[in-house]
Parts: structure tokens; sequence; C-alpha cells
């Protein structure tokens, strides 16, 4: 019969735990909830009516993940006839009447009419751990009846503490604007002396035309490209008088212009031309790296003589001329040459257009695509890092370049990193949230605060998340 008793008790008990406890869990209050750096716990518990008058029942919340554990103060539920008999063995043999640094000691008295009298109301907290986030407050359950006989009750879970709130990273697309591109190369190209006419045979003028050639197809066979520009650029060296070698870098200049015209239909209107007639900044720098055994007073002469055709004739006269010969044949064929720079703007371009070219031509997506490409991946994907990665080679400066890198940097645990892009572009308000999760890191918990604050006022939904769920953020990814 006691034995029938005691197991109808156990369930009884099991049975109003668990119950008030997911009573509890709906109506919205968290039973343990981290605030700030402490774990707080508010977790009615009651014993039931059922507990004998001779019983006593010790309930002991156990915080819990399986590994770690921190026991919290117990509740003990004292039957009527038991409390009396503690009160006895205390007064005369001082033995204490309840678990030391318990909780709370309740006596139960039976109430059929008002049995909710007989709950607790456990409130306390300790300090916050890293583990804690996703545990659960276990209760231990200890019943001892008659001649002290102790029964160790199943174990209930009470409360599930909420998984860590993870801050959300800013990574963000900036507005597409027109792509202006431009490709540059210098070709030597080689005039006979004192004459402008373009002979693609003469000295090594098949191969320089041939990058011309190799350029300018390239560009004209894409038919997105809209081309803005062509930039020329032509050069002359100092032998004869100045205004002779303007007009022979003008007529040089022409030539190259007639024949890309001819060659490949350019408008007139395209073009942009300019010339230099005597490159004396190339010719100097040539003799400051040269062996010539002439060459300060070389770099005197020019550095003195303001007028060109003196400047020359200066030059000529050095150590009988020797050094000018020199210059003349191993120098100056060198200066006549010509830039050439096309200007074009790019289309548009779908994700999956920039899927291919990120890797064959990253220099025609704009930093919008690149970031529209790296939301196509997934969070942790390599492509999403390589994407991030080349968006930041080729807009090193830009500070929606360097936010997203950083954002990738600060999941993947990479602090150094996160903190060089972030200083890249300090103060830009764009980057002000995920330097808010990097102070958070370094545990500057009042500049992070601050810095969610502002993001937010400047509308960043990830740094209002922040900012509401502040005490609960736990930096792991």
């Amino acid at each position: 019969m006691k034995r029938h008793t005691k197991q109808r008790i156990t369930g009884l008990l099991a049975v109003c735990l668990t119950f008030t406890a997911a009573v509890y869990g709906r109506e919205g209050n968290p039973a343990a909830y981290r605030s700030g750096d402490r774990l707080c716990v508010r977790l009615p518990i009651t014993a039931g009516i059922d507990l004998p008058a001779n019983g006593q029942l010790t309930v002991t919340p156990v915080v819990s993940d399986g590994e770690n554990q921190i026991q919290l103060a117990p509740v003990v539920f004292t039957g009527r006839i038991r409390e009396k008999v503690n009160e006895r063995r205390e007064r005369l043999y001082g033995i204490p009447a309840v678990t030391e640094g318990a909780f709370s000691n309740m006596v139960i008295r039976r109430s059929r009419k008002n049995s909710s009298a007989n709950a607790v109301l456990f409130e306390g907290d300790i300090p916050y751990e890293p583990w804690m986030a996703g545990a659960r407050i276990v209760l231990y359950r200890d019943l001892e009846g008659c001649a002290q006989h102790r029964t160790a009750l199943p174990p209930l879970v009470a409360a599930e503490i909420a998984p860590a709130v993870q801050p959300r990273l800013s990574f963000l697309v900036p507005a597409d604007e027109p792509k202006r591109r431009s490709e540059q190369i210098t070709a030597v190209i080689h005039f006979p002396q004192g004459r402008s006419v373009l002979l693609r045979g003469f000295a090594d003028n098949s191969s320089q035309l041939a990058r011309i050639d190799s350029l300018t197809a390239r560009l004209l066979g894409n038919d997105g490209l809209s081309i803005e520009n062509v930039y020329l650029k032509g050069y002359a060296s100092p032998e004869d008088t100045y205004p002779y070698n303007t007009r022979l870098s003008a007529n040089r200049v022409r030539s190259i212009r007639n024949y890309l015209q001819e060659n490949f239909g350019l408008d007139s209107a395209v073009f942009i031309t300019a010339t230099e007639p005597e490159d004396w900044d190339s010719l100097r720098r040539w003799v400051v790296l040269s062996d010539l055994p002439a060459r300060n007073e070389v770099l005197a002469v020019i550095d003195t003589v303001s007028d060109p055709d003196a400047r020359d004739a200066g030059i000529r006269q050095i150590d009988n001329g020797a050094t000018y010969l020199r210059l003349l044949h191993e120098v100056y064929p060198q200066l006549r040459r010509v830039d050439y720079r096309i200007s074009y703007t790019l289309p548009p371009f779908t994700v999956g257009q920039s899927r291919e070219l990120i890797d064959s031509r990253p220099e025609w997506l704009s930093l919008g695509e690149m970031c529209r490409l790296a939301e196509f991946y997934p969070v942790d994907s390599p492509e999403r890092a390589y994407v991030c990665a080349t968006a930041l080679e080729f807009y090193p400066d830009d500070p929606y370049a360097c936010n997203n890198m950083a954002a990738l940097a600060l999941r993947c645990g990479d602090i150094q990193t996160a903190r060089q892009c972030l200083n890249r572009c300090a103060g830009n308000p764009c980057t002000l949230n995920n330097l808010g999760i990097l102070c958070l890191i370094d545990g500057d918990s009042e500049k992070a605060r601050y810095c969610f604050s502002l993001a937010a006022e400047d509308g960043s939904g990830e740094a209002a998340y922040n900012l509401a769920h502040f005490d609960e953020l736990s930096c792991k990814w």
C-alpha cells in the first residue's frame, strides 16, 4: 500500500512540476534568460498537494548543457508533521531543518480549494557563461519519507535557455553607376628620321601595330561595349628644331588616327589627340639610369637650359658629340612613340554573366555586380569568399567592398582582416554596424552600442536588430 501511495505521489509531482513550467513558457515569460553578463532564472516550482504530511521534497534547479552544469539554490517542500519533526531535531540536536543555502522552505498543508498556494516562485541570477546558450534548467528532486528513507525521482526539464543570439552582419550592395573603363598601350612606332609616313614593314612596326590591332578588334568586337573616345598622344625625339618637331609629332599622330579609321571604321569624332614635340622627361629618366661617362654633364644641360633647341645644342657639344651620337642611336628611336588609349562604357551584367566574367574579365564588373554575385552564393561558401576578395582587390578603398570583406572575416573569426578592412574606411556610416560587432568582440560594449545606435538611425535594419537584442548577443557563428 505504501509503495502504491509513493508511486502515485511521484507521478502527481512530475505532472504538476512539468505543467507549471509549460504554462509559464506559453505565457511568453522566459523562465531563464540572459541579461547582460548575468543569467536570470524566474521559475515557478510547485510541489503538488499530495506530499505526505511526514514527507520532504528537495528540488534543486541545475543549469546544464550535458557537459557543464551549475547548481542553483534548492527549494524544499516540507509536510506539516515533518516540519514539526525538523524543528524539534534542530532545537534538541542542532541538525539543520533543511539543506544549507536553500532558496525557500515551504510547509505544505493540504488544501483542496487552493493548491496554487503551494507554489514557490524561484528567482535568482548567476554569472552568464557562453556554454549556457541553449542549455536547460533541470530540476533534480530528492524525496525523503519516514525514517529518512530517500528516493531520487526522475529529473525534469523545467526550462530551456534561448540559444545565443548572433549579431546580424551587414552585407551591402551599392547602387549601380555607369561603368566607364579604359585600356591603354604604348606602341613604339618607328618612323624614318624626319618623316611621318606610317610604314608597317619599317623596323618593328609590324608587331607594334599588331598590338594596337588586337586591342581595337577585341573591344570593337564586343557588341555590348560603347566606345566613348580614342586618345592618341604622339612623342618625338629632341633632334631638329622645336617647331619642326611639333609639326612632326602632330603628323605622326595623324598617321595613326588615319590607320585606325581606315582599318576599323572609327568615326573621327571619337578621337582626342595630343602631342609631346620633344620628350625630355623620358630622355632624362634614361640618362639617370645609364652608364654614360658624361651623364652629369647631360643632366646639367637638361636641368639648367630651358630653351629646347639650346638644350639640344648643348648636348651635341659634350665630348665632341660622342655622347650625342650614342643618344641618337640608343635612346631617341624609343622616344618616337604613340600612347593609345580607348575609353568605353560597359553594359550591365546579370548574375549569370557575372559568374563567367569574375574569372575572365573581373575588371568589367561593377562593385554592385560583384556584390550581387557574392549574395548569390551561400554565406559560408568559398565562392562568396572569392568574390568578396576580388571586389576588394579591384575596389580597395571603397567602403562597400571593405565592409563586405569585413563581414565575411568577422563571420570566419578573422578579426585581423576585419579590423584592417574597417580601418580603411573609418568613419563611413555604412560600416558602423559591422564596426559595432568588432567592438563587441573586443569587449567594448559601450562603443558597440554607440555604433549600433548610429547605424540604426541611418536606417540599418541589422543594427536595429542588434540594438534590440544587445544583452543577448554572442559573436559566435
